[in-house]
């Protein structure tokens, strides 16, 4: 889930909130958004697969977030 405030990681196991200060960097794919850290103690990466988008118009919302909040590589 991806908001206001940054994105929301969840899994069978786990849930992980990610601010958008965290990974102030993001490179886009072909097939995933890759949200990048530059500070070395703090997680490195998400992965965000374009796969988990309902309708091809959900990318372009995703990447509009993305640019509102992080600088693109």
């Amino acid at each position: 889930m991806v908001d206001g405030s940054g994105l929301v990681v969840r899994t069978a196991a786990a849930e992980t909130r990610t601010g958008w200060s965290a990974q102030p960097t993001y490179a886009e794919t072909q097939d995933a958004f890759v949200m990048l850290s530059d500070d070395k103690a703090s997680v490195s990466m998400t992965v965000l697969p374009k796969r988990g988008v309902r309708a091809p118009a959900d990318v372009d919302r995703l990447r509009a977030i993305l640019d509102a909040n992080l600088r693109r590589l």
